[in-house]
This record gives structure tokens, sequence and C-alpha cells, in this order.
């Protein structure tokens, strides 16, 4: 008698909503868009601050290791926020034209807004 092993290979997931996998793919693009905004960003960010601190300190004539090193340490944490903001704004319509999509009453202005007893504020 032999049994059969199950296969390890990975397979995609299955996913029994559209809406489901429409958010999935909203996030793999969002999560592309931060790492690339991250990696934009960060020698920018390093550039600047090195350059900024190595001008300011160059005047004083005091050693510029340390203060070289802190600007690099303080170029990756702006760039890495920088970087993740701006991927963020860049493709926060995605998951806004998701929310439309998938509630539809989210779509309208608001144009008439009900209090808590359901009645209308012109009544």
């Amino acid at each position: 008698m032999t049994v059969e092993q199950p296969s390890t290979a990975l397979s995609k997931p299955e996913t029994a909503d559209h809406a489901v996998e429409e958010e999935l793919r909203a996030e793999h693009v969002l999560g592309r868009a931060i790492i690339v905004g991250v990696l934009v960003a960060v020698p920018i960010n390093v550039i600047v601050w090195v350059g900024l601190v190595a001008f300011a300190v160059s005047r004083t004539g005091s050693a510029l290791g340390g203060p070289i090193g802190m600007a690099v340490v303080v170029g990756l944490l702006s760039g890495l926020f920088f970087g993740t903001w701006a991927a963020f704004v860049g493709k926060t319509h995605l998951f806004e034209e998701m929310d439309r999509t998938v509630d539809p009453g989210k779509a309208r202005s608001g144009s008439e807004t009900h209090d808590t007893a359901g009645r209308s504020p012109s009544t």
C-alpha cells in the first residue's frame, strides 16, 4: 500500500470574494510603492542631512566623524518616514475607490444627513 504525500508547492490562495481579491491587490500595490518610495527617499535624505551637517560643522573646525554619523542616521530615519508617507499619499485613491464600490452609501457627499431619530435636519 502506498501513501501519497500532499504537495508542498506553494499555490495561490483561493479567495471567495471579489472584494477581498481587490483589497489584496491594493495592499500589494501599496507595499511595492512603499518599497520604491523608501529606496528613493533614503539616499536623498541622507545626502541632504550629511550636506547640512557637514556645512555647519566645517565652519567650527571640530571633528566631522560623529556629526556626520548622526546625520546619516537622521537621513535614514527621515527617508523611511517620507518614503512611506509619499507611498501612502500616492496610493490612497485605491483604497478610497474600493470603499466606494463596497459601500455605495459612502460615495454620496452626505447631502442629507440625519440625526439620531432618523429625521432630516430641515424638519
